[in-house]
């Protein structure tokens, strides 16, 4: 897909503004999980759908695990520089899968107990942590670039899902939609000059589609909202 080496060689002779866009993309990340808390916290429900956070807490785990890579084969600031990053997402993300199970079984599984919950819940990451590292396995991606543009925005879909299945905006943020798409540009402006694939036309149609796809959740959220006020909306 891409020569690592080559690659990074081009992020380094960027330094500056990759720096910048990676506070940035990192930072907007942090926005994004605290407002998934807060919510979460204050309404008494989880924010992020179960397999958007079961793949954040594998792909962030599985990058963090590899610190000899990162420090000692490439010794690369990016590399480093998210190292450090992913060592507190991982927790949060365990944290947002703990969530679920506080506040997910009345919705998904009324009729099991809170153990029985928990064992799905065990399962259910343990089986998408399977798949990650299978999917992660066949991509030529050493670097996780490409995964870091993909899990940017890999909860998005599932938040419209989640709205359609709850008939409602419950837990739902506007904010937490519109930061995604800095959070995947960033990366992608980072990663467009370092190789062609990035500037291929299924990266193109990925980040057009994805730049759109929050902007309708928004939208969706809008009109959830106004048809939540209004008498007899089931």
């Amino acid at each position: 897909m891409y020569n690592a080496d080559a690659v990074l060689h081009v992020v380094d002779v960027h330094r500056r503004l990759d720096m910048t866009l990676f506070l940035l993309a990192a930072a907007l990340s942090f926005v994004y999980f605290i407002l998934a808390f807060q919510i979460s916290i204050t309404k008494k429900v989880y924010v992020v759908p179960f397999i958007g956070a079961a793949l954040f807490f594998w792909h962030d785990l599985t990058f963090v695990l590899q610190y000899n890579l990162w420090f000692h084969v490439y010794d690369s600031w990016w590399m480093r520089m998210w190292w450090h990053a992913l060592i507190g997402t991982v927790v949060l993300e365990a944290v947002m899968i703990g969530q679920v199970y506080l506040y997910g079984r009345e919705e998904s599984f009324p009729g099991v107990s809170k153990a029985q919950f928990g064992g799905l819940i065990i399962l259910g990451t343990l089986g998408i942590g399977a798949m990650w590292f299978l999917v992660k396995a066949t991509l030529q991606d050493p670097l996780f670039f490409v995964t870091f543009l993909i899990t940017a925005v890999f909860s998005v879909p599932f938040h419209t899902g989640l709205m359609i299945h709850q008939r409602g905006s419950r837990g739902q943020s506007i904010i937490m939609q519109a930061v995604t798409i800095p959070i995947m540009w960033c990366s992608a402006l980072v990663f467009w000059p370092t190789d062609p694939f990035f500037r291929s036309a299924p990266m193109v149609v990925f980040l057009a589609v994805f730049t759109v796809w929050p902007l309708v959740n928004i939208g969706l959220i809008r009109w959830l909202r106004a048809a939540e006020k209004q008498p007899g909306f089931v």
